[in-house]
């Protein structure tokens, strides 16, 4: 069986990677028309709800997006 390869390892030093960053999150926040749900900005990404909610909350703390509770959601704003 081959040897299934993590694409968040280096492959030469063994050493994790980050696999995705705030500003994925803000660009795909972007291409969703600057409004969108968690699990919108997850899709667009790639990612797991999960990691997408903890990009956007990154990006939340720098005053970059807004978010508020809406429908059982979080919707997630780009900042003016």
């Amino acid at each position: 069986m081959a040897e299934e390869r993590n694409p968040n390892r280096d492959g030469e030093t063994g050493k994790y990677q980050a696999g995705y960053t705030p500003e994925d999150a803000l660009d795909a926040l972007d291409a969703l028309g600057g409004a969108a749900t968690t699990s919108e900005v997850g899709e667009q990404m790639g990612c797991a709800r999960r990691t997408a909610y903890n990009k956007l909350d990154t990006l939340e703390s720098d005053g970059r997006v807004s978010s508020r509770d809406g429908g059982g959601a979080r919707l997630w704003l780009l900042a003016e």
